[in-house]
């Protein structure tokens, strides 16, 4: 269709199939109609074409909306899904009148265009089911707000915490990536349309109606950014690494903590598998899918960042293989947010064996170590010292943390400080107690029941005002786009 003015010959058909974006294209195909639906309208109301003839493709557009992709020649040659639609109009009406599709504007600021209203409603589906991740952490959370469990660092028993603590720690984790993409919404929310190839057109066109009919905040200033920047899919594909590193935290942590060496949860029957030889076996097999497709999306990112980094200005065709990527990157943090979910949804803590590993890993230390100098007014260092001496000698006696008496104390302090430091019997027993050593910690974003209820409220009300945010916006998509295909159906009568 493009070649017959340039070319003798047609293309190679192994070079057609191999340029071709036809497979990926699909995703893309209800914008491409709708981009073209707004500015075929538009240049009717300029007078730059005639109206009739806008009646006709308007006709033609409306009925391919309809019908979706499927009435679309798909074949390899016609290159795209943009080449498609012209050879469908054109089909439909006559050469003359399909030939006048494409008046004022080009392939290349219509497919960044079909992109980023794609993008539009995909980064809403991502925000959502994350809200939904965020909402199924709060709901476990509130259950356990008294269950005790260690915290680690290093994988290492660190200071006593609690279950609902650390479901929080998760639940802010995710909702910064909501906000993230809530962000990055607002970049991809603008129209490159009217950009034609890279420098415009002399066509008296109007670019901001066009931007208004597709639900679009703004323009893109430059013509020559708007065909070639595609720093709105970085930006997502990084707000979506970011969360898929989140997610892969998550799961690894429920391999971990599911496995019989830890044994703090019991993970659903509905998200295991069992083993094909070994009867015994309950494997996290969700859970470790979606550690290993956080690789993938990373991989997205490096693969588009190495793709722009060299680009000359403005439009070239290396831009089509980033596009994929995105996608992907999309589709894979949407499908692990809303597994995932479900799956935490029915997670079940060992609560008494939670208890037990904190107490037995010595996790109120750092406790006792804040008591001495309170107390006692030592240095913190030395006191740290102390306690750490305490411990030493417990564990080399293979003594329980419980165990640790005034004695242990008097000999360690005598060993690091040469003197003798001295605590009440229950004040040592007090430092010692798991309950009291988290209950201290009423500080905010503490692991104390009350301040781990107001996380939770801060959590609820964050997460309620990015889903208004989030449906607010998807309530203006949906406007624009049932007045801009009424509007079309007006004009093709």
């Amino acid at each position: 269709m493009i070649r017959r003015g340039r070319f003798e010959r047609a293309m190679d058909p192994l070079a057609s199939e191999y340029i071709s974006s036809m497979e990926a294209d699909a995703r893309i195909f209800y914008s491409v109609v709708q981009i073209n639906l707004a500015h075929t309208i538009m240049l009717a109301e300029r007078r730059i074409i005639d109206g009739a003839d806008a009646a006709a493709i308007l006709r033609t557009l409306y009925k391919l909306h309809e019908h979706g992709v499927s009435g679309l020649d798909l074949r390899p040659e016609l290159e795209d899904i943009h080449m498609a639609v012209e050879d469908f109009v054109t089909k439909e009406t006559s050469e003359e009148v399909g030939g006048k599709l494409n008046t004022a504007k080009s392939r290349n600021d219509q497919v960044a265009t079909a992109i980023r209203l794609t993008l539009r409603k995909n980064l809403l589906d991502v925000e959502e089911r994350l809200l939904e991740l965020v909402s199924t952490l709060v709901a476990l959370a509130e259950k356990n707000i008294d269950t005790i469990m260690p915290g680690y660092t290093h994988l290492q028993v660190a200071q006593p915490t609690t279950f609902a603590h650390h479901l929080a720690a998760y639940a802010f984790a995710f909702l910064r990536d909501v906000e993230r993409i809530e962000q990055t919404y607002d970049v991809t929310n603008s129209c490159p349309m009217g950009a034609c190839a890279l420098a415009g057109t002399s066509f008296p066109i109007d670019r901001v109606r066009v931007a208004h009919m597709l639900g679009f905040k703004r323009i893109e200033e430059n013509t020559m950014d708007a065909v070639s920047s595609r720093d709105f899919a970085l930006q997502a594909m990084s707000a979506l690494a970011i969360a898929m590193a989140n997610l892969s935290r998550l799961a690894e942590e429920l391999v971990l903590w599911s496995s019989a060496e830890f044994n703090l949860i019991e993970l659903p029957e509905e998200f295991a598998a069992t083993s094909s030889v070994m009867p015994q076996k309950k494997n996290p097999v969700v859970a470790e899918l979606a550690r290993a497709k956080a690789g993938r999306v990373f991989g997205n990112l490096s693969g588009a960042l190495a793709v722009m980094k060299a680009l000359p200005q403005s439009y070239n065709l290396d831009l089509q293989d980033l596009t994929p990527s995105l996608w992907n990157s999309v589709d894979e943090v949407r499908g692990g947010a809303e597994v995932m979910a479900k799956l935490i949804s029915a997670v079940e803590p060992n609560r008494e064996l939670m208890r037990k590993r904190a107490e037995g890993g010595f996790a109120a230390a750092t406790e006792l170590a804040d008591v001495l100098v309170w107390k006692t007014g030592l240095a913190f260092r030395d006191a740290h010292a102390i306690v750490g001496r305490m411990i030493a000698r417990a564990t080399k006696e293979v003594r329980a943390p419980e165990e640790l008496n005034i004695e242990d104390l008097r000999i360690a302090s005598k060993e690091v400080l040469d003197k003798e430091v001295q605590l009440k019997p229950e004040e040592l027993k007090e430092a010692l107690d798991l309950g009291k050593c988290i209950t201290a910690r009423e500080l905010p974003g503490g692991p104390a029941p009350k301040a781990v209820k107001n996380q939770l409220k801060l959590l609820k009300r964050e997460a309620k005002h990015c889903a208004k945010i989030t449906r607010a916006r998807r309530r203006a998509i949906t406007k624009a786009e049932i007045k801009l295909l009424k509007e079309a159906k007006r004009r093709s009568r």
